[in-house]
């Protein structure tokens, strides 16, 4: 195993600047939803490296639709061992309202210092980067892999994974986990080992009003709308307490997140007769879509006996409704795997812990894949935000951290059988 890993860490370092050009070119492929919605490119561009590095054995391209396609290419082993993917979405979130915060182009990579600046450089091209010259490393530097390796290559994580993980999952066959590269850290690079991701819970508050000439409502009684949602808003923060158990890795709740989009009136001239607000909660492990309904009608109605003008209630999100959460068990052979790789890298393995956020792991796990959250180089800090940026170093790193989860996870043959032809 030691020859082996160090074959394969002899030609990372040789490989180390054709690595970050290859994140730099990904950055520069325009993959940002919503609304534009639209991966055909980037996977093109991945399609053709895996095959140029020949560790494209099986190549299976698939979607709801032909601009919406999800990617896996799977390297063959020789058998006896199990098989692993290293999952990345191809997608970004859009630049956004902070276009103009942007130092440089965020379509363009930049260095700065010790650091590459781009729209998903961190949030997780880098990872789709790393991922992709670990499996050649290990292909060529002949190791016989046990277990298939699979690149599972997503669409759509950014919007819910409706067109992506959650199409693809259960379609896949022959796949005993799967690691997601997502960034694992949000104050320091690598900061945990994430063997659960958070799920998500999106809804609105809808208030309705009195639509009504304004130059009368000081002569005719009226409820505002907007008024209403403001103060609902503010007591919403700090009053609303969702149902959980805190998580024992870290002791971990959800999160409400108040007004993430507001709406609301008419125009100049008309008191607004309908007004709402969109929320999302990271929901953790033991909450259901069924808890939080009932601790939102719980306050919605202390809510409504105390104020006789207040006309309210919630909807949740069509898409984002209810994406699970999702934990891999501390003694999986792929968290052993994964810290004895951190540990060999890093110096020091991360801790397990519980990541902020969602990832595309849910759909695996519910589909009977385990899957490992999210470890990967950069931190969510700096992602869904301007001046995104990942530092070299760890992209670097996350190459030789998954080239020896490949090993370790998948095995390898005996090396008197001889090399891959």
């Amino acid at each position: 195993m030691t020859d082996a890993v160090s074959r394969v860490d002899a030609l990372l370092a040789e490989w180390e600047g054709e690595l970050i050009a290859t994140l730099c070119e990904l950055i520069a492929i325009d993959s940002q939803i919503p609304p534009f919605a639209d991966e055909r490119a980037i996977i093109a561009d991945l399609r053709a490296r895996c095959e140029a590095f020949g560790i494209a054995d099986e190549v299976t391209v698939l979607g709801p639709a032909p601009e919406r396609p999800s990617m896996l290419v799977r390297h063959r082993g020789v058998g006896g061992g199990p098989a692993l993917m290293l999952n990345g979405h191809v997608d970004t979130k859009p630049v956004g309202e902070a276009r103009a915060l942007w130092r440089s182009d965020p379509h363009q990579a930049t260095r700065r210092g010790d650091d590459i600046v781009g729209l998903g450089a961190n949030d997780m091209k880098s990872g789709v980067a790393a991922m992709l010259f670990a499996a050649r490393a290990v292909r060529a530097a002949g190791l016989r892999l046990r277990g298939d390796l699979v690149l599972g290559f997503v669409a759509d994580e950014e919007d819910g994974a409706n067109e992506g993980s959650r199409y693809i999952a259960p379609l896949i066959e022959d796949v005993d986990a799967v690691l997601i590269g997502e960034p694992s850290g949000w104050e320091r690079d690598w900061q945990r080992i994430h063997l659960v991701s958070r799920g998500v819970c999106c809804f609105r508050i809808i208030v309705t009003g009195t639509q009504m000439h304004s130059s009368l409502s000081d002569r005719m009684r009226s409820v505002n709308a907007s008024v209403k949602a403001a103060g609902l808003m503010h007591r919403m923060r700090d009053a609303l307490r969702l149902t959980h158990r805190p998580h024992p890795l870290g002791d971990v709740g959800p999160t409400l997140n108040v007004g993430v989009m507001i709406s609301g009136g008419t125009y100049f001239g008309v008191v607004p007769g309908h007004a709402e607000f969109a929320c999302d909660v990271r929901t953790v492990p033991g909450m259901t879509q069924q808890s939080v309904a009932a601790d939102l009608d719980a306050w919605l109605a202390a809510e409504r006996a105390a104020d006789p003008d207040l006309q309210v209630r919630f909807e949740f999100d069509e898409t984002l409704a209810w994406i699970p959460y999702s934990e891999m068990d501390l003694d999986h052979p792929l968290a052993a795997a994964t810290a004895r790789a951190a540990a060999d890298v890093l110096g020091e393995a991360p801790e397990f812990g519980v990541f902020p956020g969602g990832t595309d792991a849910p759909w695996y796990s519910q589909a009977g894949i385990p899957a490992l959250p999210s470890f990967g180089p950069g931190m969510l800090t700096s992602a869904h935000g301007p001046n995104e940026f990942v530092s070299v170093r760890s992209v670097l790193e996350a190459a030789r951290i998954y080239a020896r989860i490949i090993v370790d996870f998948c095995g390898i043959a005996d090396e008197k059988e001889g090399p891959l032809s």
